[in-house]
């Protein structure tokens, strides 16, 4: 495989799971509105916009009063810049037009239904008039975005052969899965927003419920987000799956003497055992570097 394919494939992986994310965040961000008071909300956005690695426009001091006022007027900016504001390289709609035009440039080597579901689903959201959404329903957006996502993954799922094409795919995506929670996880810690608001966002609320019980404790909720290996969003999950793609990729790199990114991987895991959050960040970031001098800066054979 070519490396402008095989980046293109892996950067279309990273796009699309990185507009998941963001989608997700919101769409539990907007089921709060109604019922959360202003300091709660802006403790909340403060979480968003951390876990995104973004800088939130201008929330005022923790006085309710200006809270309450803010949070009415400017939640909808709050959102826009996340969802439609395209001088923001991390929109959703940034990103789903980088993934987009990824799946352009190795359009040969995809099954039409991808391309299809994913070509149509970005032009559904450059097409919406985010205003008037808004003043219909303002979780009605993100939540057709998050539907419109998971089709672009099953489709993928169920289309695509498991060629080098889907493996880089993969290994873009579940990086930047892994990337995502481990800064959510970090930004969530350091706030005081409730736990089990965190294992509503990551799917994990009744998964928690079943193996320990309603009442919600952070070192549990901790464990089951960083090293459970079935649930899809602990980092234990994505871990498993970058292995798995990278041994897919390069068999010769996982048997001994491990090629550089399998070394990188061996490392994550055990990082991810200890739950040393600082450092599952900074090896994930030094993994994607090893990934592209690796694999896709040259000849991928």
């Amino acid at each position: 495989m070519l490396a402008r394919v095989a980046a293109d494939f892996y950067w279309m992986g990273r796009y699309i799971e990185r507009t998941e994310h963001t989608a997700r965040l919101l769409r539990h961000q907007l089921t709060q509105l109604p019922d959360h008071t202003a300091v709660d909300l802006a403790r909340s956005w403060q979480v968003v916009y951390q876990a995104l690695g973004q800088s939130p426009p201008g929330i005022p001091e923790e006085n309710p009063d200006e809270l309450e006022t803010y949070f009415m007027v400017d939640a909808y900016t709050l959102t826009g810049v996340l969802v439609e504001e395209q001088s923001n390289s991390g929109s959703m709609l940034s990103c789903w037009s980088r993934a987009r035009e990824n799946a352009r440039q190795v359009r040969p080597h995809l099954p039409l239904s991808v391309w299809v579901c994913l070509n149509q689903g970005r032009l559904w959201m450059q097409k919406i008039d985010f205003a008037q959404e808004w003043s219909d329903a303002p979780l009605s957006l993100v939540s057709q975005a998050h539907d419109r996502l998971r089709l672009i993954a099953g489709v993928v799922e169920s289309e695509m052969a498991r060629d080098d094409g889907w493996r880089f795919l993969e290994l873009g995506r579940f990086l930047e899965r892994l990337q995502n929670q481990a800064s959510l996880l970090e930004a969530w810690k350091e706030s005081s927003v409730s736990r089990d608001d965190l294992l509503r966002v990551c799917a994990a609320y009744e998964v928690y419920c079943r193996r320990h019980s309603m009442e919600i404790h952070e070192q549990e909720v901790l464990n089951l987000l960083v090293r459970n290996p079935e649930l899809p969003y602990s980092l234990r999950f994505a871990v498993g799956r970058i292995d798995q793609a990278l041994t897919g990729i390069d068999p010769s790199g996982a048997r001994y003497p491990l090629a550089a990114p399998h070394r990188m991987a061996l490392r994550l895991m055990a990082a991810v055992e200890v739950a040393a959050m600082e450092e599952i960040t900074k090896d994930a970031r030094a993994l994607h570097g090893l990934i592209q001098s690796a694999y896709i800066e040259e000849l991928v054979t």
